[in-house]
């Protein structure tokens, strides 16, 4: 008996740029998780759902005003296989409250496909991403993945 059932996860990476003298630094928090996917069944995972959407922390210095910018990727591959992934214009959120709330972040609805400027908090700035997979109805089982690149660049403002 054959299991259609597909379990992977999508490992991102992040390229953090600075120009500045400040001491900017991007981290992966989490990576953006479908879990377990069916064949022919769209998963969407939520930008507000706790340790399965992707979390991106920047720190630095209060005040400094960021340059985000996302590379994503339009599908996740295992060998020869290929799985179409949608980011939505709202998929991004972002937080740079001293408790970061991904439940209610400050700053919402964000289209991670443009370019987001924003101001360091005490804490920093916190990122949450969702997105979307669209198996096949015939996909192959396999672990699938894909690289999301983010690039933090200080504006000097």
């Amino acid at each position: 008996m054959k299991n259609n059932c597909l379990t992977w996860l999508v490992l991102f990476s992040i390229l953090a740029l600075s120009v500045a003298s400040s001491a900017q630094n991007a981290t992966a928090v989490m990576p953006l998780r479908f879990g377990t996917i069916f064949p022919g069944i769209p998963k969407t995972v939520s930008k507000y759902d706790a340790g399965a959407a992707g979390e991106f922390h920047i720190s630095g210095i209060a005040g400094d005003e960021m340059s985000v910018d996302f590379s994503l990727p339009t599908y996740m591959s295992s060998g020869p296989h290929h799985m179409q992934m949608i980011f939505g214009e709202t998929d991004c959120a972002l937080d740079s409250s001293a408790a970061p709330d991904q439940s209610n972040p400050g700053y919402n609805n964000l289209d991670p496909w443009h370019n987001i400027t924003y101001r360091l908090g005490s804490t920093g700035l916190t990122i949450w991403l969702g997105g979307t997979l669209i198996p096949n109805l015939v996909q192959n089982p396999g672990d699938y993945s894909a690289t999301i690149v983010l690039t933090v660049i200080p504006t000097g403002s």
